[in-house]
């Protein structure tokens, strides 16, 4: 029984601090992707929520550690109620993240944010003129129209300058034939690749924690009744 306990200890320490890796890895994306949007917004000014995405990526990867550092903590002094705390706050943790995740991948899959949404609705309206909206996207992305420059084109209007490298559309190989609906979902795409990875990685990991915890909880419960028992 003392040989399964302490095993479980090395496990659930190993676990630990992978999970404490794992909240660091999350806190280095919240701050890249803020200063990604740094460098961004000093081209274009557009808000799409990362900002917060960012902010709640740093926090929770704050919380993570802080957690690990909890767990070691509770195997040190042998607390079963520190133990079972553990094991709550993990799950707790396993369902934000999973929470996260799924809002993340939706919003990366199907979600236009309101302001590009606009600049399309204006395009496809004969009677507006300039879009601005979406001009200020085609020149971030590079890209041209909804689906692609043909949409300028079926509509009769003519191209915008954005809709060219260094606005100049009097080349013909200048012209962006990407359209900015599918250049978005990619831009998101691959923002959100790297925390949908780290996402699962501590998401499994915190699982197995919760597990390795509830069987240690109950190894030292039964390792304490044996001594009382004998004694």
């Amino acid at each position: 029984m003392y040989r399964s306990s302490r095993l479980l200890r090395y496990i659930l320490c190993v676990i630990s601090g992978i999970c404490a890796v794992g909240g660091c890895l999350l806190i280095w994306y919240g701050a890249w992707l803020l200063e990604s949007l740094a460098d961004e917004q000093s081209v274009v000014v557009l808000d799409h929520g990362e900002d917060l995405a960012a902010v709640l990526c740093i926090l929770l990867g704050s919380v993570i550690i802080l957690a690990s550092i909890f767990g070691c903590v509770a195997m040190g002094r042998d607390s079963r109620t520190m133990l079972i705390c553990y094991a709550v706050l993990l799950v707790l943790l396993l369902v934000v993240q999973f929470v996260m995740f799924s809002i993340s991948f939706a919003a990366s899959k199907d979600t236009l944010p309101d302001s590009l949404r606009q600049g399309f609705d204006d395009l496809w309206d004969h009677q507006h003129v300039g879009n601005s909206t979406l001009n200020t996207y085609e020149h971030w992305l590079h890209c041209c129209g909804r689906n692609s420059a043909e949409d300028y084109m079926h509509l009769d209007k003519e191209l915008p300058a954005s809709c060219c490298l260094d606005l100049d559309c009097t080349k013909l190989l200048n012209l962006y034939m990407a359209g900015c609906e599918i250049k978005f979902k990619e831009y998101l795409g691959g923002k959100t690749a790297n925390f949908h990875s780290l996402s699962w990685f501590l998401i499994l990991t915190e699982f197995a924690g919760s597990v390795t915890t509830c069987y240690l909880v109950d190894s030292i419960r039964n390792h304490r009744d044996r001594v009382r028992f004998y004694n």
